[in-house]
């Protein structure tokens, strides 16, 4: 590929994409914009080359090994960027995500690794990249809206604050993490649990406290986005795919397809004049706080 070439196609990075929604999100990318280039991004090598045999190898997709719990594997990705396709970065889909039911602390770091900071990390590692009139679509859930009404009023006003920053979310998170390491109610410092006749208790208050810090990290990313870089008319927008059927739930009966999730995210990646910093469900506004 020359660097001519290059420079008029755009590039598009989507995490957790060898299966589930981001499979889909991929899928629909490679057939809407054959002129583009897709990195799907895979754990592994192996489930992602599997991945593009399943999608018929389409000549615009390649894998790109990414590991977003590890910052190690988010910098070695923005090397491959820099080297194989000169920096250039135009859409970055943060979709990968996880889910676990158990109340230990390992549990709830390693949904937060993933869930929220491996979206903190390749934002930070990954927007220098990014060129003008680009997005950043962080892949959220109703859940985040959900923990947010359940919160103490005090810790509700404090990530609902318009000048929070970011150290600030993660210190209001370290709390949770503190009562969980001292083996003490996580609503004895304001996470109150969700409540959710489908789910398991951990698993909803772990997961959906992870979205919920997505969630408030796009209102501060988009907000600071001219202070920090130089792309002009980035959009950064958190979206809810809907309950899907995925490895996460088990592939639960009733719910809707990945196909339909993967719609839902390219409505931020496809609308134009979408409102910045934004929380959106098949292209409707959605409240940070459920009501």
């Amino acid at each position: 590929m020359s660097s001519k070439q290059q420079s008029h196609q755009r590039v598009f990075v989507v995490t957790g994409a060898n299966k589930g929604i981001g499979y889909e999100v991929v899928k629909k990318l490679s057939t809407n914009q054959p002129n583009d280039l897709i990195l799907l991004g895979s754990r592994d090598q192996k489930r992602g080359e599997e991945a593009l045999v399943q999608l018929g190898s389409p000549s615009n997709v390649k894998v790109l090994v990414l590991d977003t719990s590890s910052k190690k594997s988010i910098e070695q990705a923005k090397e491959e960027l820099q080297n194989k396709y000169d920096g250039h970065l135009d859409v970055l889909i943060n979709n990968a995500g996880i889910g676990i039911n158990d109340p230990s602390l390992k549990a709830l770091k390693d949904t937060f690794d993933t869930n929220f900071y491996g979206v903190k990390h390749m934002n930070d590692t990954m927007s220098p990249m990014l060129r003008d009139n680009g997005r950043i679509v962080n892949v959220s859930s109703g859940l985040g809206a959900m923990t947010m009404k359940e919160c103490s009023q005090d810790l509700k006003t404090k990530f609902l604050n318009p000048d929070i920053t970011d150290s600030q979310l993660e210190q209001l998170f370290a709390e949770l993490f503190k009562a969980v390491e001292e083996e003490k109610d996580p609503a004895t410092v304001g996470f109150n649990p969700v409540i959710l006749p489908s789910s398991d208790d951990y698993f909803a208050l772990y997961y959906g406290a992870s979205k919920l810090g997505v969630n408030t990290l796009t209102r501060i990313e988009a907000r600071d986005w001219e202070k920090k870089y130089s792309a002009k008319n980035v959009i950064i927008s958190a979206v809810c795919p809907g309950f899907c059927a995925t490895d996460l739930n088990g592939n639960a009966q009733g719910a809707r397809s990945a196909e339909l999730g993967a719609d839902s995210i390219l409505h931020a990646v496809y609308t134009e004049n979408l409102e910045n910093g934004q929380f959106w469900r098949d292209g409707s506004h959605l409240p940070f706080e459920s009501k």
